[in-house]
């Protein structure tokens, strides 16, 4: 039997770019890398303080993050403070992406499936099919697609998120 996955709908998305108006995040305190994708899943759903797109949602809500390049600020920190001798386990480059995740869940109330993963392409269209099989394999009834990319030039790192869910049929639909 061959399945395909059938297409999303984009319900909402956002794409923020590194620079002064993007707002400190408590405890992420070296790179942009958490801020950023903080801000992005922010403008795309609004305020958690306030009601929102996934207001009552809770479960039925994946979320997924895609990255080429996850965060290399800390990594290079953490590298640097490993040659001088010093280990600190806040700079432990890999835990940043979980625990920004693990921050959104918490201020949105999420308690759906969460994966990071790294790609080698197009994060964004990564983020998108990994958010088809979420969904057609009912482990969530929307996605938060989300993928950030940090590069050597600061000016160049920036974050998006999308929330999608399995696309509309019609009504009608005749069976064949």
């Amino acid at each position: 039997m061959t399945t395909s996955l059938t297409s999303v709908d984009l319900i909402a998305g956002a794409e923020v770019r590194s620079g002064p108006d993007v707002p400190k995040l408590a405890g992420f305190m070296v790179s942009d890398f958490a801020p950023l994708v903080y801000a992005a899943v922010r403008e795309c759903l609004g305020d958690p303080r306030s009601p929102h797109l996934l207001d009552g949602a809770g479960g039925k809500v994946a979320m997924v993050l895609c990255s080429r390049r996850f965060d290399t600020v800390t990594l290079e920190l953490s590298v640097e403070h490993v040659n001088r001798g010093r280990v600190s386990p806040i700079l432990f480059y890999q835990v940043v992406p979980t625990a920004v995740l693990g921050q959104i869940a918490r201020d949105y109330r999420l308690t759906g499936p969460v994966s990071c993963v790294a790609v080698t392409g197009d994060a964004r269209a990564e983020a998108h099919e990994l958010a088809r099989v979420l969904l057609a394999d009912d482990s969530a009834r929307w996605v938060l697609a989300l993928t950030v990319e940090m590069d050597a030039d600061p000016a160049k790192n920036f974050a998006s998120a999308d929330l999608v869910r399995l696309a509309s049929e019609p009504a009608d639909r005749n069976e064949a």
